[in-house]
């Protein structure tokens, strides 16, 4: 089975920082008070940091299979 990682940015998203500080792989960026975005999604590991903590719960990682 193959699976990818969809990373997602919800319209909740307050541009706080911290979704960009913690990934380790630099798959999201952004500017402060501005809404993140997903800078490399192929990058992603799936440590779910910048989901479990964001406190808006304004990031989704989700897999998707192909």
């Amino acid at each position: 089975m193959n699976f990818r990682l969809r990373v997602e940015v919800l319209s909740n998203c307050v541009g706080c920082g911290i979704c960009w500080t913690v990934c380790p792989k630099g798959v999201l960026a952004g500017r402060l008070r501005s809404k993140a975005y997903v800078l490399n999604e192929s990058l992603c590991s799936g440590c779910f940091s910048c989901q479990n903590n964001c406190p808006y719960s304004a990031i989704r990682v989700t897999p998707i299979q192909y």
